[in-house]
């Protein structure tokens, strides 16, 4: 799905485990308890996405834009919780 365009797509609870993503378009994607373990977001627009109980461990973010990205119980690329958007 490499350059996949999601834009304001509602994703809650989908699994993209270990999905390449490179270089994706996720504008306002509402991603609320999905797993995105392993992911490769490298390099995508996340800009205003909602990852509200997400699982982002390890996961590639290199690069990602994520301006406005709400985090709320997110788990981190590093196994920690992001409860910044709370």
């Amino acid at each position: 799905m490499k350059g996949a365009i999601l834009n304001w797509a509602v994703l809650r609870m989908v699994s993209l485990r270990g999905s390449d993503l490179t270089d994706g378009k996720l504008i306002k994607v509402n991603l609320r308890k999905a797993d995105l373990t392993g992911a490769n977001l490298s390099r995508s627009n996340l800009s205003g996405a909602y990852l509200r109980e997400a699982n982002l461990c390890k996961a590639d973010l290199t690069g990602a834009i994520l301006i406005g990205t709400v985090f709320c119980a997110t788990i981190m690329p590093d196994g920690t919780t992001n409860n910044s958007g709370c």
